[in-house]
């Protein structure tokens, strides 16, 4: 079973509360690359710890590594995010986050005249502070908000595991 992978998970969403909530800005950083960290050792705890207790289960998780690395668009989130994120946080202290405190954004307000139906546009700029809207500015997600692609991948990480010992369960029961 995945039970040590799972344990790390439950620490992402956690990590995740803790992003939710915070307003600091260094504060935020530190729980985002923390967070980051938790979400790549998900992958990291279940082969070194789960697939060592089970030779069938190292089997599939094997399976599992190879099919999220392939191109499968199923798995973007994976390899596009949670293994990016982590690389440019760990190697290079750098995140895809957007790096200010404050983040401008466009608004398009539409508004319809009530007597003649005619619609018309407003634009206009917001500035959103206290870490309201921290989205991502480049690759997977992009225009996103980071913590909503956290989630993501901490769906996608439950998904996996969760068929992953199905799977275990299905092959022991042969």
């Amino acid at each position: 079973m995945t039970h040590a992978a799972r344990e790390v998970l439950s620490d992402a969403r956690l990590a995740l509360d803790m992003l939710q909530t915070e307003t600091d800005p260094d504060r935020w950083r530190v729980h985002w690359a923390g967070g980051v960290a938790l979400l790549r050792a998900v992958g990291h705890v279940l082969l070194n710890v789960d697939q060592r207790t089970n030779t069938e289960l190292a089997k599939i998780g094997d399976e599992a590594h190879r099919r999220w690395r392939s191109t499968d668009p199923s798995h973007a989130v994976y390899r596009d995010f949670i293994l990016e994120e982590r690389n440019n946080i760990l190697k290079e202290y750098r995140s895809k986050v957007h790096p200010l405190a404050e983040v401008p954004v466009a608004i398009r307000l539409t508004v319809v005249n009530p007597e003649t139906g005619e619609v018309s546009y407003l634009d206009q700029i917001a500035d959103f502070d206290e870490n309201l809207f921290r989205p991502l500015v480049e690759g997977y997600g992009e225009g996103e908000d980071a913590r909503d692609v956290f989630g993501e991948a901490i769906n996608w990480w439950e998904r996996e595991l969760t068929a992953i010992d199905k799977e275990l369960f299905t092959r022991l029961r042969r």
